[in-house]
C-alpha cells in the first residue's frame, strides 16, 4: 500500500470524514427543524396580524354597510337549496337565486370596502364568507378578488376542522387554520366574526396568508444558516481530528511499526530485544495500555515458546504411545479372516472401531476343545486408556476361565468375582458370552447386562432373541448368571455387537436403533458372516454420515454350516435332509418309496425296507440329541448286477453303533428275554447287509437290499 492511499485509509481520514458526514447530516436536521419552526412561527405572527386586521376592518364594515343582514340573507337562500340545486353552482339559474342580495346597495359597498382593505395591505385574500357545518363548506358572501372572485352564494368545500375551528369558536385566542386547496395551494387563513344584533355569528371576514409567500422570505434565512453550520462543520471535524491524530493515530502508528519490526526481527532469528518497551506512550488512556501490553507479551513471548516445545514435544510422545497402544489392542483381538480355514462347520467375522485411539469395547472366539467355539463381545464403562486396559484384563479373564472349563454362566460368574475384588475405580463391563458345539449346532449362552443377539433361523430373517439379561460383570461379587441354548440349524446365523452400534446418532441426533439394524441385517438372507458384518457397517455409515463418532462400535457374526462329510467322489440317487423327530418318519417312508416304485421293487422288499426305516429313524429321533433335536439326512443309492438300493442314515447326534448291542436269543420267551434290541436285530435279518461308522463327527449307518 502505498503513501498516498494509507494516507485515504487511515484513522484520521476515516475520523474526518465520519465527522463531516455525520455533522453534515445534524446539520441538515437542524436547518429543517429550524426553518419547520421559524416558518410556524412567522406564520402564526402574520395570523395574528391577519386577525387584528379583519377585527378592524368588521368595525369599518359596520359603519358603513349592513353585513350582518347581507350575510344572513345569503345564508338564509344557501340553506334553502337542495344539494341537486347547490351543485348548480355556477349556472344563471343558480345566481339567479341570490339575486336580491347582488343587486343590494349593501353588497357593492361592502365590496367596494373590501377591495380598498386588500389594496392597502400585503395580506393575499380578504373576504367576507361564512361556513355550513351542515355541508362543511365556506360560502361566499363578498370577495374583492378581481382575479378569481366568487360570486355571492357560491360556496367551496372545506375540511370540517376548519369549519370547527371557526364557528366554534369561544372567543379565546385566534380563530385560524393552516391547510391546503386545490384552488390556493398551503394558506393559514384568520378572521373575525360578523354578528347581529341578537350577538349572533352570521359571517367571518376572513383573511388568507399565502404560505409561498412566507416560504420565499425563509430562504435567505435558511441559506445563511446553511453558510454558518457549514464553517462551524468543518472548523470542529478539523480539531477534532487534530486531537485524535496526536493523541490516538500517532501512537497507534507507532506500535503497528514496532510490530512490524519485531515480527522482521523473529524472521531474522533475532529472540530478544524491547520492540514495544521504547516506545515510551504515555496518553493515560486505553493506548498507553496497549503499549504496556504489547511489551509485556513480547516478554512473555519467549516463556511462551518455549512451553509450546515441550507440550509439542510430548504431545507427540503421546500420539507415539497411543498409536503404540492402539497397535497392541488390535494386536489382542483376532483380525486374520477366516480364523479357522480348515473348520467346515462355521465361518466367523468380527470388527471394532473404536471412537478414539484405543476403546474400550472387543470381542474374541476361541476353540476350548476340537468341537467347542467360544465367543465373547463385552463393552467397558468408559473410553480411552482406561478403559482400553480394563478391556484387556477382562479379555484374559474371560478367556482364560471359558478354557478351563465350565459353561457361560459358570465362567462370567469367576469372572464377576475377580474384577469385583479389584475394582478399584469403579468400572464395570456388559458381555455376551456363548460356546457353541460344532457337531449339533446348540450355543449355550449367558448374557452380563449386554445387548439382546439377533438370529437368522429358517425363515431366513434376522430378530433379536431377548435373553434374559444377569448383572454387569464388576457391579456386584453376588451377581447370577444364567445359560440358556440357542439351537442353530445349517445356514443359520447369530449377531452380537455393543450398543455402540444401535446409540450411533447422525447429524440430526438421531439413533440409528435396533430396526434399521435388522434391516440391514436381513439384506442378504443367504449372507455369510462377513456378507452380514458388512452390510451393517456400510448402512451405519450411511446414516451416520459426517456426525462424530460418539462410541465403540464393535459386532460380531457367527454363521453356521453343519457337519460336513466328505462325500465328493459318492454320486447318489436322492438325498434328503429333516429334522431328526418320530413324526417325519412318515415323510422318510415316502421319500424312499416314491423311489423303490421307480425301480419296480417287490412289495416284499419293499415292506422290509419300510420297517427298518420305522426302527433306524425312530432310534435317531429317539437319541441321536436328546432332549433336544437335530437334523438328519437320508441318501438313497442304486446298483446294479444284481439290482440293489443302499440307504444312508447320518446325523450330527451323540456317537452311538447300534450293531455293537448282543444280538437277542429268539430262543427264549418272551419272558426271558432281555428288553429291547429285536428291532435292529429284525433290521439285520431282513436286509441284505447292514454297517455303521462314526466320521467327521456324524453317526453313519447304512443297510443294503438286494431285488
Amino acid at each position: 500500500m502505498g503513501a498516498l492511499e494509507r494516507r485515504h485509509y487511515s484513522l484520521a481520514s476515516r475520523v474526518w470524514r465520519s465527522l463531516i458526514t455525520m455533522s453534515a447530516i445534524l446539520a441538515v436536521i437542524a436547518i429543517a427543524v429550524g426553518f419547520v419552526a421559524h416558518g410556524y412561527a412567522v406564520l402564526n405572527k402574520e395570523l395574528a396580524v391577519a386577525y387584528n386586521y379583519a377585527s378592524s376592518a368588521v368595525l369599518l364594515l359596520d359603519d358603513e354597510a349592513d353585513i350582518a343582514s347581507l350575510s344572513e340573507s345569503t345564508m338564509s337562500t344557501y340553506r334553502s337549496l337542495t344539494s341537486e340545486q347547490r351543485e348548480q353552482m355556477g349556472t344563471l339559474e343558480y345566481r339567479e337565486r341570490f339575486l336580491n342580495a347582488d343587486n343590494s346597495t349593501t353588497y357593492y359597498r361592502t365590496l367596494s370596502i373590501l377591495d380598498k382593505l386588500e389594496g392597502n395591505d400585503d395580506f393575499d385574500y380578504i373576504y367576507l364568507a361564512m361556513y355550513d357545518r351542515e355541508t362543511n363548506a365556506v360560502v361566499y358572501i363578498a370577495d374583492p378578488d378581481n382575479n378569481n372572485r366568487s360570486e355571492i352564494g357560491n360556496w367551496e368545500a372545506v375540511d370540517p376542522q376548519e369549519v370547527t375551528a371557526f364557528l366554534d369558536w369561544n372567543g379565546e385566542g385566534i380563530p385560524s387554520y393552516i391547510g391546503r386547496s386545490d384552488r390556493y395551494g398551503w394558506m393559514g387563513t384568520s378572521g373575525y366574526p360578523v354578528r347581529n344584533e341578537a350577538g349572533e355569528t352570521v359571517a367571518f371576514l376572513l383573511v388568507d396568508v399565502s404560505i409561498r409567500t412566507i416560504a420565499n422570505g425563509l430562504k435567505i434565512y435558511a441559506l445563511q444558516f446553511s453558510l454558518v453550520m457549514f464553517l462551524v462543520i468543518n472548523l470542529f471535524a478539523a480539531l477534532i481530528t487534530r486531537h485524535m491524530r496526536k493523541s490516538l493515530v500517532d501512537p497507534i502508528n507507532r506500535i503497528a511499526e514496532a510490530a512490524e519490526t519485531y515480527i522482521e526481527d523473529r524472521k531474522a532469528g533475532e529472540a530478544e530485544g524491547e520492540h514495544f518497551s521504547k516506545l515510551d506512550i504515555r496518553t493515560g488512556d486505553e493506548i498507553e495500555n496497549l503499549s504496556l501490553v504489547m511489551a509485556d507479551m513480547e516478554h512473555g513471548l519467549v516463556e511462551y515458546e518455549d512451553n509450546l516445545k515441550r507440550i509439542t514435544s510430548e504431545k507427540q510422545r503421546i500420539g507415539t504411545e497411543l498409536h503404540l497402544a492402539q497397535s497392541i489392542q488390535a494386536s489382542m483381538l483376532p483380525n486374520t479372516f477366516p480364523p479357522f480355514p480348515d473348520r467346515t462347520e462355521f465361518d466367523i467375522y468380527a470388527s471394532m472401531n473404536p471412537a478414539k485411539e484405543v476403546g474400550g469395547d472387543f470381542y474374541d472366539f476361541f476353540m476350548v476343545d476340537e468341537h467347542h467355539l467360544a465367543m465373547v463381545i463385552a463393552d467397558v464403562s468408559g473410553k480411552g486408556i482406561p478403559a482400553a486396559l480394563y478391556m484387556m484384563m477382562t479379555k484374559i479373564l474371560i478367556s482364560d476361565h471359558a478354557l478351563q472349563g465350565g459353561t457361560p454362566a459358570e465362567v462370567l460368574a469367576a469372572v464377576n468375582r475377580v474384577v469385583c475384588a479389584n475394582n478399584a475405580i469403579d468400572m464395570f463391563v456388559t458381555a455376551w458370552l456363548g460356546i457353541l458345539d460344532t457337531r449339533t449346532g446348540t450355543i449355550v449362552a449367558s448374557n452380563a447386562g449386554h445387548e439382546y443377539p439377533a438370529v437368522r433361523n429358517s425363515s431366513k430373517r434376522f430378530s433379536l432373541l431377548k435373553d434374559r439379561h444377569g448383572f454387569v460383570l464388576g457391579g456386584t461379587e453376588d451377581a447370577v448368571y444364567r445359560d440358556y441354548k440357542i439351537q442353530l440349524e445349517p445356514g443359520d446365523c447369530v449377531f452380537v455387537y455393543t450398543d455402540g452400534v444401535t446409540e450411533a446418532m447422525n447429524a440430526s441426533r438421531k439413533l440409528y436403533g435396533t430396526d434399521r439394524l435388522l434391516n440391514a441385517l436381513n439384506t442378504y438372507p443367504d449372507g455369510t458372516s462377513d456378507d452380514v458384518s458388512d452390510e451393517v457397517l456400510i448402512d451405519l455409515g450411511r446414516f451416520v454420515g459426517d456426525a462424530p463418532q460418539y462410541d465403540d462400535i464393535t459386532l460380531l457374526c457367527l454363521h453356521y454350516r453343519g457337519m460336513q462329510t466328505d462325500r465328493s467322489e459318492e454320486k447318489h440317487m436322492a438325498e434328503m435332509t429333516i429334522e431328526a423327530t418320530v413324526e417325519n418318519i412318515p415323510v422318510v417312508t415316502d421319500f424312499v418309496n416314491e423311489h423303490l416304485e421307480a425301480l419296480d421293487c417287490p412289495i416284499k422288499a419293499q415292506t422290509q425296507i419300510d420297517i427298518a426305516i420305522d426302527e433306524l429313524f425312530g432310534n435317531i429321533a429317539h437319541y441321536a440329541y436328546s432332549p433336544e433335536t437335530g437334523p438328519a439326512t437320508v441318501l438313497v443309492d442304486v446298483e446294479d448286477d444284481p439290482l440293489s438300493v443302499i440307504i444312508t442314515f447320518i446325523d450330527n447326534g451323540t456317537p452311538f453303533d447300534p450293531l455293537a448291542k448282543e444280538d437277542p436269543d429268539i430262543t427264549l420267551s418272551a419272558e426271558e428275554r432281555k428288553i429291547g434290541g429285536l428291532g435292529v436285530f429284525l433290521v439285520k435279518q431282513t436286509m441284505d447287509d447292514v454297517s455303521y461308522e462314526y466320521k467327521d463327527g456324524h453317526n453313519i449307518l447304512r443297510i443294503k437290499k438286494t431285488f
